[in-house]
């Protein structure tokens, strides 16, 4: 049996932002699952999530698991809360107290005593179960505000309290010997270096988030050790009366005074498992845990996938790159397939150009924006020169006839001509709100709409003169939260509205001099965007991102559901990827609040067959490489069937001809015609594409045979696994391939079927593309008098060339070295495989700055284009990278961690 108290209990940004946003942290009571959260329902708790509650604490008795308490709160301040008390599994519940209370611990093994925290800096404790209570501790009038409370079963008479200032920094840590009965200040915080709950790990600084992040937890066998968690953690292993930073939200020392392991900021929880005493920490970033007292945390977040969206954009140029800003980690761009931090921080509203994928825009609250050039492997400020301060979430956008000019909204609007270099204010409204949402006509620049939650202006001469249309729109019971102008008419325009009621999009066709509600068919639940299909040119296609998911509105039908496979979770932004050749391409994709990034086809009438299509990573393979085909078909097909002409194929990866997106090897060059047959219920479709595929083969190398007697029996490496049967002189083995990454050893398996002690043994591998094996590094083994048979290692050439090449093996009698790669010889064999040669990694060390030193980098060697780069924030010799003047550097792919950094002095050259 499984109790969740839903609604986010510390509220974040989201309660600041005002407008739909702040509504993303209500309750709606208690739910229960009997079934192992299989399914879920309410219990005597339950709230409709207009009602603005938060339940702070539900607390089981570990004696009875009938019997629970529920901390509940009214954001809006009303009488209907307090702490209630259930003895019947949720069914029944009783109000106990108005007292609003922020935390609740029992006494170990008895759970007749109960300890409250308020946010207001008072202490509780109850002897009955909490029928009654006394006040015990009162630092309201001091500045005391939020308490957080801990126990422990080392000592049952020992419980901590942890209790945050009016500023979010520390009041104080408050320990009890006694039962709670009464308490003793062990660390003030007013007190130089006492700050436990700022941003450095000596203590030193002045505020903190303790409204917002605050925990404590004791250790279940040491009553004297104790951890509290901030936007760091702390350690006290004396009873609270003097405490270490455990972890830190940055390496960088002048936060980091103690070199703590790096840990993502806001603490939320932390809780010990007894059995092991191992510490679990919940915080912005996600679940850490450490087993030896803190003085390692690993984290346990992969697969999770919480990340809370504010916004997206998509890139027009490509399909696969979106850039989006994520509350508390960064703004991060996917590209190619995997995830990037372009910015640290709070991650707010972003752009990509659309006329070019390596101009991108991204944002810090309150509008600080920066412009990136070279996809962030550099960025700049570009927002310093406005004067004014915008809201969490600065709406900036690109006008969509002219890619060099943006509009910015803060108090006012601001516009600038040459990508963000200068700016220019075009407008007085200045509105103490701040400006939320700005929106240019697509048909006509000269037409642009801004609002805060309660106006809406516009401007038909490009910010000259700004009209109030706000008109009848429900300002007065509801917020806007977005503005969108439909494609090809500057007039039309859809305004959605953030509260539980039915007033969720708005449209105009005159401009904004009427406003119709467009509402019917949607839930009464916050709208935070809408967005326009400009595709569908015979009706208009409209689509809400909403509290509960996505919504769809074709033509004059009302709204619908558009959540196959999305969870019920706050949609913040929408954005279409338009393929304009092939519409069925295009893709609608959502930033959520809390589960990512998520995409989808655009709408297409129930009861469709697919309509197929299919894409691949390489038409121009080398043989033996092996290749992903990517199914693009409308429709939801639930069936493909793939087939290939000439068929001497074969499908890797645990992948068959049935798979939706196979990967397949190609076992001979020529050309590939390529046939998908996609189905679902409603029917099926063919795709073929012609000569869609043309497989190379390898280079042609010097020719190379033996005579017989010895031969080759086995080779084994990786995915080559090969057995020969007799001597044939020579063999073309290159249809078998296994992948070598740069940088990196690996072992090869080599059986003679026929041995004599005085055989040798040569491999020889092209890492260089250029048809023979001459080159310096190529001949990575050559045996002597071994007999030929055994396991043999070789390390990948620094200077190897990415993609496919030829391995080739030689074994041969007698002689004084291991012979040449060409030629003929009396005795032995020749057989030639293909590898494929993965890029090498090299992370940045830091000693010193200079890019080309080669001990700097973790390979060892300075990257070339083949190499993988990552810049981590914390180098271990603590210097960033610099490329000095006239140098020019060259990898494979950059990655810059967190708050890292890159001068570029000469030329950086970044294959992907």
């Amino acid at each position: 049996t499984l109790y969740i108290a839903t609604g986010d209990r510390d509220g974040g940004s989201m309660w600041s932002l005002g407008g739909g946003y702040y509504n993303d942290n209500n309750s709606v009571g208690i739910l229960k699952s009997v079934d192992g959260g299989t399914t879920w329902n309410t219990t005597g708790i339950s709230f409709a999530a207009s009602e603005n509650m938060i339940i702070n604490k539900l607390l089981m008795d570990p004696t009875n698991h009938n019997v629970l308490y529920a901390a509940v709160y009214n954001i809006s301040g009303g009488a209907d809360a307090g702490l209630f008390k259930t003895t019947d599994g949720g069914i029944n519940w009783t109000k106990l107290s108005a007292n609003i209370y922020a935390d609740l611990e029992f006494k170990p093994g008895n759970s007749q005593i109960i300890y409250a925290g308020t946010k207001v800096g008072h202490i509780y404790r109850s002897t009955d179960g909490g029928a009654s209570w006394s006040a015990i501790v009162d630092q309201y009038s001091a500045g005391g505000r939020r308490v957080n409370l801990a126990a422990t079963t080392a000592d049952a008479t020992v419980v901590y309290a942890v209790m945050a200032k009016t500023d979010g920094s520390l009041f104080g840590v408050y320990k009890s010997t006694d039962s709670g009965s009464s308490f003793t200040l062990v660390y003030d915080g007013s007190l130089s270096n006492h700050n436990l709950l700022g941003w450095y790990t000596d203590g030193s600084g002045s505020g903190g988030q303790g409204g917002y992040d605050l925990t404590i937890a004791v250790d279940p066998s040491d009553a004297n050790t104790v951890y509290v968690g901030g936007v760091n953690s702390h350690k006290s292993t004396d009873g609270g009366s003097t405490w270490t930073a455990v972890n830190c939200w940055t390496g960088y020392s002048g936060y980091n005074k103690n070199g703590a392991p790096v840990v993502h900021a806001d603490k939320h929880m932390m809780k010990f498992r007894s059995s092991d005493n191992t510490l679990f920490e919940t915080n912005d970033g996600g679940i850490y845990y450490t087993t030896d007292g803190g003085s390692n945390w690993t984290d346990k977040t992969n697969g999770i996938v919480p990340s809370q969206m504010y916004r997206l954009s998509v890139a027009a140029t490509t399909s696969s790159d979106v850039i989006t800003g994520l509350q508390d980690n960064g703004t991060k761009l996917l590209s190619g397939g995997s995830w990037d931090l372009a910015m640290g921080g709070d991650g707010m509203e972003c752009l990509i150009d659309f006329t070019d994928v390596n101009t991108q825009y991204g944002e810090t609250p309150g509008g600080s924006i920066k412009r990136t050039t070279n996809h962030w492997a550099s960025s700049t400020n570009i927002s310093s020169s406005i004067s004014e301060s915008g809201y969490w979430v600065t709406p900036y956008v690109i006008d969509p006839n002219n890619h060099l000019t943006l509009y910015a909204g803060y108090s006012n609007v601001w516009k600038s001509t040459d990508q963000g270099s200068n700016w220019t204010k075009i407008s007085t409204m200045s509105t103490s709100s701040k400006l939320r949402c700005l929106a240019v006509a697509p048909s006509n620049s000269q037409i642009i709409f801004t609002a805060d939650p309660d106006q809406i202006w516009v401007t038909t001469n490009g910010g000259t003169v700004w009209t109030d249309i706000t008109g009848t729109l429900p300002v007065s019971s509801s917020s806007i939260t977005y503005v969108s102008v439909k494609y090809d008419d500057p007039s039309t325009v859809w305004v959605s509205m953030g509260q539980y009621n039915a007033y969720g999009v708005y449209e105009t066709t005159d401009g904004g001099s009427t406003w119709t509600n467009i509402s019917t068919g949607l839930p009464q639940i916050p709208v935070m965007c809408v967005i326009q299909n400009r595709q569908n040119t015979s009706q208009t296609e409209l689509y809400a991102g909403t509290d509960l998911g996505v919504y769809v509105k074709v033509g004059t039908a009302n709204w619908q559901t558009f959540n196959t496979g999305l969870p019920n979770v706050v949609v913040n932004e929408l954005e279409i990827y338009y393929n304009d050749s092939q519409h069925n391409l295009s893709r609608l994709r959502a930033a959520t609040r809390g589960r990512g990034l998520w995409e989808s086809e655009l709408y297409s009438p129930p009861n469709s067959p697919p309509v197929a299509d299919f894409t691949v990573n390489d038409t121009t393979p080398a043989v033996g490489q092996t290749v992903t085909f990517t199914d693009l078909s409308s429709n939801l097909p639930t069936s493909w069937q793939w087939s290939f002409s000439p068929s001497s194929i074969s499908y890797s990866g645990g992948t068959t001809a049935s798979s939706q997106n196979p990967q397949v090897v190609f076992n001979a060059a020529g050309s590939y015609t390529v046939q998908l047959i996609a189905s679902n219920a409603y029917g099926s479709d063919t795709a073929i594409k012609t000569g869609y595929i043309s497989v190379s083969s390898l280079q042609t190398y010097c020719s190379a045979d033996g005579g017989g007697d010895e031969y080759i029996s086995g080779v084994q490496m990786g995915t080559i696994n090969n057995t020969g049967t007799a001597a044939d002189g020579y063999h073309n083995y290159t249809s078998l391939s296994t992948s070598v990454t740069i940088g990196q050893s690996y072992d090869i398996i080599i059986t003679n079927g026929n041995p004599y002690t005085s055989d040798d043994l040569g491999i020889w591998i092209d890492w260089n593309h250029d048809g023979d094996f001459d080159d310096t590094d190529e001949n990575v083994i050559c045996q002597n008098d071994d007999g030929a048979d055994g396991t043999y290692s070789f390390t990948v050439s620094g200077n190897a060339l990415l993609d496919s090449t030829t391995m080739r093996v030689r074994i041969k009698w007698s002689g004084t070295d291991c012979g040449s790669p060409c030629g003929s010889t009396s005795y032995g064999e020749v057989e030639d495989y293909a590898l494929f040669v993965e890029p090498g990694s090299a992370s940045w060390l830091g000693t010193t700055s200079n890019w080309n030193e080669a001990a700097n980098w973790s390979s060892g060697v300075i990257p070339t284009s083949s190499y993988n780069v990552t810049i981590p924030e914390n180098p271990s010799g603590g210097i960033f990278p610099t490329i000095p003047s006239g140098y020019t550097a060259q990898c494979n792919k950059l990655t810059l961690q967190g708050n890292a950094t890159i001068t570029v002095n000469g030329i950086l050259e970044i294959e992907q």
